[in-house]
């Protein structure tokens, strides 16, 4: 066989491997994308899956903790007392667009038609309010906690908030696993192919 038609066959398998591994890189993308908007429309939220970022909900929630959040409740949705109150996740009122918050609900009273709700850590001493001047809008609330699965939100936040700048792009340590299972795959299939035509 000549050169050629070694090198068209090898040509040939190269784009059909490189076809495949685009594809199950696509599919992975879309499976992603599909879990987290089958999450956002079941659980009527945009915040399906949440972690704690601080110590002020233990015992009851810890750091690292994965909490599944439901979303769509009116304030009649939402228990409030200082010892088994839902523990919600709403809004910073300081940082609206910023991290969000996963304090109990202790309080909630109604002025002028709109629902507020007084919050508070399980490991705090003091609520919000006295803490922070906190008292939050209905409209703030993301959700409720309905389900926690501990531990398992050092792997969703480690994957989202180790972040690189490079050349003013954000890069997430989720993105850098993706690249190098695409470069150990190019890389694996390109030796595999080598092997083949020798």
């Amino acid at each position: 066989m000549s050169d050629r038609g070694v090198n068209s066959g090898r040509d040939k398998a190269l784009k059909s491997g490189l076809f495949g591994f685009v594809m199950l890189i696509l599919l992975a993308l879309i499976g992603s994308l599909s879990l987290q908007w089958i999450l956002s429309f079941a659980l009527h939220t945009s915040v399906p899956l949440h972690t704690p970022i601080s110590g002020s909900m233990e015992p009851t929630l810890k750091i690292g903790d994965l909490l599944v959040i439901c979303g769509g409740l009116k304030a009649e949705d939402i228990h409030a007392s200082p010892k088994d109150g839902d523990i919600i996740v709403f809004k910073n009122p300081d940082n609206p667009k910023g991290m969000p918050i996963v304090h109990r609900a202790i309080g909630k009273f109604q002025k002028d038609g709109k629902w507020y709700f007084i919050t508070k850590g399980d490991n705090n001493y003091y609520d919000d309010y006295k803490l922070f001047g906190w008292i939050i809008p209905e409209d703030y609330i993301i959700g409720k906690v309905i389900f926690v699965i501990p531990k398992l939100g050092y792997v969703f936040r480690g994957l989202d908030e180790i972040k690189l700048q490079i050349g003013g792009f954000v890069v997430t340590l989720r993105m850098i696993l993706i690249a190098v299972d695409v470069a150990a795959l190019l890389y694996l299939q390109l030796a595999d192919y080598r092997s083949e035509g020798e």
